[in-house]
């Protein structure tokens, strides 16, 4: 038996040492047939993968033939002196490689079988994009692409409702979804699950980290019952949604409930009021006629203040422009412009004048929005500043405004002071006497600048302005878009019913306004 066991164990070994020297043997035959011209072979489309997973980017020989003598450099588009990995001499080498990659590469699909491929570990939004897999020899080299993306789950989508001008009563519903990646898909559905496809508008915009805000928004008919969903997806699997009743903002239509409560609620101010003039009276007898030096009087967070109070500037600090960045709304411009002199271009975005002599007429040189809101937080953005080609065919800009109205100011189709005391709260421009605001001496003011230093702001600098209204806190802003900073703010900006943008490119140039 002990003599049987030694006979098969040398036979197991003799076994094992043929697979080795086979094994070398066809290492040295890949090697000895290195053909003299080759290729290589990638995927075709995008490789994605996840935040902070290892990815690899695939790339072999054809032939398939031992890459060991080779040179393998992978780099990213334009950075071939400043490669990813380099492999070189039978080693990777520690220098000149990006410091971006450095410990987070590897080669390891196996050199001797042709296998070239690139591992990479940690991966973040910086490395999405191009990668060139480069192989070469004393006599031939060859490269190819491999393109990287980075799969990120964006935002849950806000849903927005506001009233159309014009739209025959119905309403316009927006979407708006942050930070995916690739490029999503959003989808809107009724509440049977039926998807809709007609009268949708749908953007994506990049942004600076390479990922992708999308919106959309639809005209549609107000409904209390019939909600709609609006879906932003990578995959069935992975996708999120949020959904609205596309409700009217109400108009003064006043239910019986509404009724009775607000009348308690006046029966309760008034009692109020009575007792405290009682309570007052009765403590004048008693108390020294003293009184302190300073009264406030505050009328709503935001209202108006006497002379010496600070208290409610504090409390309404104007938002930086980073925060009312995501209040961006899509505004499209009324098509038939009050006043013979403007005109609106087709896609509704830019309004200018057709004249570049100021003439004669009694007609408000603006035009408004087709959209108008009674609550909530809206910002826009508006170029009033075009680009040096444009400036050397139209001419330089000499007047403008941009802000908002009430209702009732837009019913006024004379010249108007552009005051609140009129319905109008607006940011001017006028070339011999810089920058102003509309108002008067009861509206408090926020920011760096007095309205004496905005007509100090060069007409060089201004280029797009943002316009932010808080309905809920009665506020106007105005922001300079492109260096992201606050430039002035309104308060008191209170309508009855609604407001409109307005926009006015000046009847002294043909300029045009755009919004973007």
């Amino acid at each position: 038996m002990l003599q049987q066991l030694e006979i098969e164990g040398g036979i197991m070994h003799s076994g094992v040492w043929l697979r080795l020297m086979t094994l070398k043997a066809l290492t040295v035959l890949m090697a000895a047939q290195s053909p003299a011209v080759f290729t290589l072979m990638v995927p075709h489309g995008l490789i994605l993968t996840a935040l902070n997973s290892s990815v690899s980017l695939a790339c072999e020989l054809s032939p398939l033939f031992n890459a060991e003598p080779l040179e393998v450099r992978w780099y990213r588009s334009g950075d071939f002196d400043k490669p990813a990995l380099l492999y070189e001499d039978h080693k990777i080498q520690e220098a000149p490689v990006d410091p971006r990659y450095r410990g987070r590469v590897s080669l390891t699909g196996g050199l001797e079988r042709g296998n070239v491929s690139l591992t990479l570990e940690r991966v973040t939004l910086e490395d999405m994009g191009e990668y060139v897999c480069h192989v070469s020899n004393a006599q031939w080299y060859e490269k190819a692409s491999v393109f990287l993306t980075v799969k990120v789950l964006g935002g849950t989508p806000v849903v927005s409702v506001a009233e159309a001008r014009g739209g025959g009563g119905q309403v316009n519903v927006t979407c708006l979804s942050e930070g995916w990646s690739p490029y999503p898909t959003l989808t809107w559905r009724n509440k049977e699950g039926t998807e809709i496809r007609n009268g949708r508008e749908v953007l994506n915009t990049p942004d600076p980290q390479g990922l992708v805000r999308i919106s959309s928004w639809m005209l549609c008919s107000p409904s209390d019952t019939d909600w709609l969903s609006c879906t932003v997806s990578l995959s069935e699997e992975e996708k999120k949604e949020s959904r609205i009743l596309p409700k009217a903002p109400t108009e003064g239509h006043w239910s019986l409930g509404a009724f009775i409560a607000t009348l308690i609620i006046l029966l309760l101010v008034v009692s109020t009021v009575i007792g405290l003039f009682i309570w007052n009276k009765k403590t004048d007898k008693t108390e020294s006629t003293e009184r302190p030096e300073e009264e406030t009087s505050l009328a709503g967070e935001c209202g108006t203040q006497t002379a010496k109070e600070t208290t409610t500037q504090k409390e309404c600090v104007p938002k930086e422009w980073g925060e009312v960045k995501r209040f961006k709304v899509d505004i499209t411009l009324d098509p038939k412009p009050g006043h013979p002199y403007l005109q609106v271009s087709p896609n509704r975005k830019k309004v200018y004048s057709k004249t570049s002599k100021e003439p004669n007429v009694s007609t408000a040189p603006h035009v408004l929005s087709e959209d108008k809101f009674s609550f909530g937080q809206i910002y826009w953005e508006v170029v009033v500043r075009n680009s040096g080609y444009f400036d050397s065919i139209l001419g330089e800009k000499q007047s403008w405004y941009v802000g908002v109205a009430t209702d009732t100011a837009t019913l006024t189709t004379g010249v108007v002071p552009l005051t609140p005391q009129n319905g109008f709260w607006v940011f001017t421009y006028e070339k011999e006497k810089g920058y102003c605001v509309s108002d008067d001496l009861q509206m408090p003011v926020s920011g760096n600048e007095s309205p004496s230093m905005l007509r100090d702001i060069s007409a060089d600098i201004l280029t797009t302005l943002g316009v932010f209204l808080d309905c809920d806190r009665q506020m106007l802003s105005f922001y300079d878009a492109d260096s992201k900073l606050h430039l002035y703010s309104l308060f008191n900006v209170v309508s009855s019913n609604t407001f409109f943008a307005v926009f006015s490119p000046g009847l002294r140039d043909t300029c045009p306004l755009t919004v973007k």
